[in-house]
């Protein structure tokens, strides 16, 4: 009985850990110009209600109220975007604040801040950016909000735009077109897309790292497999369906609000859970394969999330290289469980059988099931009560 309980308490450890999933994509808008980067960054209402102490934002929220923590907000902005050159930290300032247009959705409602940063000297071959925008407001306990800017690159007088991903307190160096021969544009444009690649592969695999919805819902389809061949089955279910949705939401075909997504992401743990306690035989059959699909399609729409506002406009090369980069970095993730996960329960079934194989399916899912209800008491404050 003690291996069983211990897996479960492994997996109850790390649920809790990080059940919500504060990740907040936003767009970024970056000119290279001979003295000085304009910058142009989105800032949603959610945002500022955060950084400016404010409550959540909603349909009785003062118009007056948001406007003038907005106008506050540029200070915010100024000091939490960092832009170096050689290692020289420049000074920005706010030069506009552009007011949304009317929207009842708080983390679609953005407010535009345009910044600009002067420098002497000739013009530079890379700029360094770095954001750490919320790091000091707790999302819940032992939380973070997490925010990421899809940036759009442009170089002055050029018709060329390049993409990348600036992630949270991490440097990132993007070139900026100066001092490139015209021999080499078509090498900087291919480095420029491995570059493009790279980012969202790796926003992939950590999207769902600190996914735990996602990662619960994988974990209690795991838990119930008795052998590799049906581990494969169910996984390539959940795989192609959330595949299927993601690439219909990027390209604006099938979108769902988050008021829906979240909270169903949120049963879909409980009901697959409560599933494997009281219909075990059911995660051997076609049923389960279903259920991982059907579920799966939702899940997609939740992988999209932010990025897909943070995305439009972009070029459609760029589009599916990010996409692509995207959806492998998500299912490499997925693997950094789901194998030493499988891996622990084929171990166990092995050398001690049904003494191993029906507690630990019992109090796995049943902690799993009590994660996805908290989740789900989370999704629905945020989606109906916090707005």
């Amino acid at each position: 009985m003690r291996i069983p309980l211990l897996v479960s308490l492994v997996l109850l450890a790390s649920a809790c850990a990080g059940l919500a999933h504060p990740l907040l994509q936003n767009a970024m808008w970056v000119q290279f110009e001979a003295h000085r980067v304009h910058v142009a960054v989105n800032v949603s209402e959610r945002e500022i209600a955060v950084a400016q102490s404010l409550p959540s934002p909603g349909d009785s929220f003062d118009a007056a109220i948001i406007s003038a923590a907005a106008e506050r907000h540029r200070d915010y902005v100024a000091k939490h975007l960092i832009v170096r050159i050689d290692g020289q930290t420049l000074t920005g300032k706010v030069i506009q604040v552009t007011d949304p247009p009317i929207s009842s959705e708080p983390e679609k409602t953005y407010y535009q801040y345009e910044l600009e940063y002067p420098f002497n000297g000739p013009p530079p071959a890379k700029v360094t950016f770095t954001q750490d925008m919320l790091r000091e407001w707790p999302y819940a306990i032992g939380t973070a909000w997490d925010v990421n800017y899809v940036v759009r690159l442009k170089h002055f007088g050029s018709d060329e735009v390049s993409t990348g991903l600036l992630r949270e307190q991490q440097p990132t160096d993007f070139p900026t077109g100066w001092e490139v021969a015209p021999a080499e544009a078509t090498q900087t444009v291919q480095v420029t897309k491995w570059r493009t690649f790279c980012d969202y592969f790796r926003h992939g695999v950590m999207h769902i790292l600190t996914g735990w919805d996602h990662l619960l819902f994988v974990s209690a389809l795991v838990i119930a497999t008795i052998n590799f061949w049906e581990m494969v089955k169910v996984i390539a279910a959940f795989t192609l369906a959330h595949t299927i949705t993601l690439i219909l939401s990027v390209f604006d075909i099938l979108r769902l609000p988050p008021w829906v997504v979240e909270p169903v992401i949120a049963l879909s743990i409980i009901f697959v859970a409560v599933e494997n306690i009281f219909w075990p035989k059911h995660a051997h059959s076609w049923l389960r394969l279903g259920v991982a699909f059907g579920f799966g399609l939702i899940h997609g729409l939740g992988f999209a999330g932010g990025l897909l506002d943070a995305m439009e406009g972009l070029p459609r090369i760029s589009i599916w290289i990010a996409l692509a980069a995207f959806s492998l970095g998500v299912e490499i993730g997925h693997q950094v469980v789901v194998v030493p996960l499988f891996g622990a329960l084929a171990l166990g079934r092995k050398r001690l059988h049904e003494s191993f194989t029906r507690p630990a399916l019992r109090y796995g899912s049943v902690l799993i099931s009590l994660c996805g209800a908290y989740y789900l008491c989370v999704a629905v404050h945020e989606q109906f009560f916090a707005r």
